[in-house]
Order: structure tokens, then C-alpha cells, then sequence
């Protein structure tokens, strides 16, 4: 047998050679392109809170995660001790959050494209069952929970604790389901659209501390120029269309028509219903998805 090997060896080696080394076929089973959906999902949530990281990268999360929990704690404390407080309306909570909402996002959105981008291994995602479109959608998708963790969870935690501190709880859960509906929508539309909208500017570039940067300054110039506009002397028409070209007063106004309020301003702007500017929220998170749809397809 070692005579035949040498001689094989020492034969012409203008041709190869093809050896059985007895690999053998995967015969299980294959889970497909839903199972890599959701992966992808979730290992993208775990990466974007620090998971398997140095505590650094867990810092700005779980600081945000405390800034919203004290503001739901505060107002049901003082309210527990105190009957006469005034508490915090629903719309009014999102009015608070907001700035924490921009720096989570500005935190979470860079880790979900950002390092795939950087790191090259693209190529290698879309070489499994995925396609581009869900790529996309999952990271949408995870970025969208992530928020809700900003969003619904703390205000579902606010609607429950106004119940329980009524002298009848389960009367007043009874009566105020339609106010536990109008939270979980206004946190469903809201964290999907500011989540379509991050992701967006974070699929510009590679390097996280831009797109972080990226998100912040847009946010800032956007709502400081729009609200400069509508304050100034122009019709309460015209003041409403430049609010709509600002994501944190768009996202106000949807959140104060839903509860049938009025947002108070120098300017009376004219005030569209919740259909209205929760349309508009959706329409501006597909053009965000296109715009990512588009800077992944031609170019990786």
C-alpha cells in the first residue's frame, strides 16, 4: 500500500487527484429561512444590550433602563402617598421620554448594522437561507422590541399602578382598558417608526460612533429648526405641515390626538387626528426601509 502511495506521488502531477475521506452527507433536519429569521433577531438584541461584552457596552442601556423606570416609580410614589397629587398623563409621560428614547436608540440602532458593515461578514449572512429584505426586517424587528422595552413596558407598568392605587382596582382596570389600547399603540406606531428611522441613518456608515453622532445631531437640528419655523409668524396650516418633518413632534402629536389633547404652542397649529399622523409615522418607516433596502442590495 506505501509502494502504491509513492508511486502516486511521484506520477505526473499535471492532474489531480480525489480522494474519499469519508465525509459523510447531513442528514438532519434543516430549519430554514424562519429559524434564521429569528435568530438573527435575537442574537441582534443580545449584541445591541451588551450581551457577551465588557461591562462598558452595557452601561448607556442600562442607565436608560433606570432613567424610565424612575420616571414611572416617581409619579406612583408621590401619588401613593399623596391623593391629591396631579399624576402624569400617558401623553405626557412620552413627552418626558423622549430624550431618553434618542440617546437608546443613538446607543442600540449602531450595533445592529454598523459592525456587519465594518466587519465585512455580510457576504456571509446572505450566503444562508436569509435574504436581504429579511435581514433588513429583522433588525428592524429587533430594534422595534428593544424599544418597546422603552416604551410599553414601563407605561403598562404606569396604567397598572394608577388601578391599583383606586379605591375599587378592578372597576378601575375595567373602565380604563381603552386607555391600556390607545398605550400599547401609541408605544407599538412610536418605537417603530423612531426604530425605522435610526436604523436608516446607522445603514450610512460602518463606524458606530458616526451613526450614534449621526442620530443625535439629525434629531436635534430636525426638531430645533422645525419648531423655530412653526413658532414664527406663519398660518397654524403651515405650522402643522413643518411639524410633520420633525420624528419627536410627530411623534407628540400623534401620542396627544390619540388621547383627543391638544399640544399647547405659541402658534395655534391646526391639529390632525391619530390616523393622520400615525399614517404619515408609517409611511416615513417604509421610506426609511427602502433607503436601507437600497444601500444593502447594490453594493454588498
Amino acid at each position: 500500500m506505501s509502494a502504491d502511495f509513492s508511486t502516486l506521488h511521484t506520477a505526473d502531477s499535471s492532474f489531480g487527484e480525489v480522494y474519499d475521506r469519508g465525509y459523510h452527507h447531513y442528514d438532519g433536519s434543516r430549519l430554514g429561512r424562519t429559524h434564521a429569521f429569528w435568530a438573527l433577531t435575537i442574537y441582534s438584541m443580545k449584541r445591541a444590550l451588551g450581551s457577551k461584552k465588557s461591562w462598558t457596552a452595557k452601561v448607556i442601556p442600562t442607565l436608560m433602563y433606570i432613567s424610565a423606570g424612575l420616571m414611572v416609580a416617581i409619579p406612583l410614589g408621590i401619588r401613593a402617598f399623596i391623593d391629591e397629587a396631579d399624576v402624569v398623563e400617558y401623553w405626557e409621560y412620552f413627552g418626558i421620554i423622549y430624550v431618553i428614547l434618542t440617546v437608546f436608540l443613538a446607543s442600540v440602532a449602531p450595533e445592529m448594522l454598523c459592525n456587519d458593515r465594518h466587519e465585512n461578514v455580510l457576504p456571509l449572512y446572505f450566503a444562508r437561507a436569509i435574504t436581504r429584505a429579511d435581514y433588513i426586517l429583522a433588525k428592524l424587528l429587533a430594534t422595534t422590541i428593544l424599544t418597546l422595552t422603552i416604551t410599553l413596558a414601563p407605561t403598562g407598568v404606569y396604567w397598572l399602578g394608577r388601578q391599583l392605587l383606586d379605591d375599587s382596582p378592578l372597576s378601575a382596570m375595567k373602565d380604563n382598558l381603552d386607555d391600556l389600547l390607545k398605550v400599547c399603540i401609541m408605544s407599538v406606531v412610536t418605537s417603530l417608526f423612531l426604530a425605522a428611522i435610526c436604523l436608516m441613518i446607522s445603514s450610512l456608515t460602518g463606524r458606530k460612533a458616526i451613526a450614534a453622532a449621526g442620530i443625535i445631531v439629525t434629531v436635534m437640528v430636525v426638531s430645533f429648526i422645525s419648531y423655530g419655523v412653526a413658532e414664527s409668524d406663519i398660518s397654524a396650516d403651515a405650522a402643522s405641515y413643518v411639524l410633520l418633518a420633525n420624528p419627536i413632534a410627530l411623534a407628540e402629536y400623534f401620542t396627544h390626538a390619540l388621547f383627543d389633547q391638544i399640544v399647547e404652542t405659541t402658534n395655534e397649529v391646526t391639529m390632525y387626528s391619530a390616523g393622520v399622523y400615525g399614517g404619515v409615522m408609517m409611511l416615513v418607516a417604509l421610506f426609511c426601509c427602502v433607503v436601507m433596502y437600497w444601500r444593502y442590495v447594490p453594493s454588498d
